[in-house]
C-alpha cells in the first residue's frame, strides 16, 4: 500500500509541476460562484500555490475577500486515454494577499518570470496586478476511473466503496473526514 501511495504523491507531484494554469473557484460577497483561470507556481516544500491575477478581474476582489477558495489542475485533454477519467487535482484553500513591497513577493515574481517569461514583467508593472497566497487545507485527487483520494497536509487516503457505504458519518459533502 505504501508503494501505492508514493506512486500517487508522484503523479500528483507531476501533475501540478507540468501545469501553468490552475481553475479558481471563489465567492462573490452573496455567495455567487465565479470560475477563472489563473497562472500559478507551486512551493513544493510548503505546500503553498501563488497565482497573480489582474484587479480588474472578478475573482480578485473575492481572493481580497480571504474567503476559502477552491482551485484545480487538470491534465490537458490532448494526452488523456479518456477525456472523462482525466487526472486531476483539487484543493480548498485559505487565501492572503502578497503584497508588492515586500521581500517575498519580489521572490515570487522571479518564479513567476522564470516560468512564464517575459509576459510577466509586462504584467507585474500594471499598478493592478497582485498576487495572493493559496494554502491547501484539504483536497482530493482523481488518478482516473476507480482511483481517488482524499489529500489533507502530506496525508494521501483512498477513497473506495466501502467509504461510500460509511454513509455521511465518514465524509462530510466537502470530503473532510469526521476523525
Amino acid at each position: 500500500m505504501m508503494e501505492k501511495i508514493e506512486i500517487v504523491a508522484a503523479e500528483i507531484n507531476y501533475l501540478i509541476t507540468n501545469a501553468q494554469t490552475m481553475t479558481l473557484a471563489t465567492l462573490d460577497s452573496a455567495g455567487v460562484p465565479e470560475a477563472s483561470m489563473a497562472p500559478f507556481i507551486h512551493d513544493a516544500a510548503t505546500h503553498q500555490f501563488y497565482t497573480a491575477v489582474s484587479g480588474l478581474s472578478p475573482h480578485t476582489a473575492y481572493l481580497a475577500a480571504k474567503k476559502p477558495t477552491g482551485i484545480m489542475i487538470i491534465a490537458d485533454e490532448q494526452g488523456a486515454p479518456q477525456v472523462l477519467g482525466r487526472k486531476r487535482v483539487s484543493y480548498t484553500c485559505d487565501v492572503h494577499e502578497i503584497f508588492r513591497e515586500t521581500e517575498i513577493c519580489h521572490m515570487l515574481y522571479e518564479q513567476f518570470k522564470a516560468k512564464f517569461g517575459g509576459i510577466m514583467e509586462l504584467l507585474f508593472q500594471l499598478p493592478d496586478f497582485r498576487v495572493f497566497g493559496l494554502d491547501p487545507l484539504f483536497g482530493r485527487y482523481i488518478a482516473g476511473f476507480g482511483g481517488a483520494y482524499l489529500l489533507k497536509g502530506d496525508s494521501i487516503t483512498p477513497i473506495g466503496p466501502d467509504n461510500l457505504r460509511k454513509g455521511p458519518g465518514m465524509f462530510s459533502s466537502r470530503g473532510r473526514s469526521h476523525d
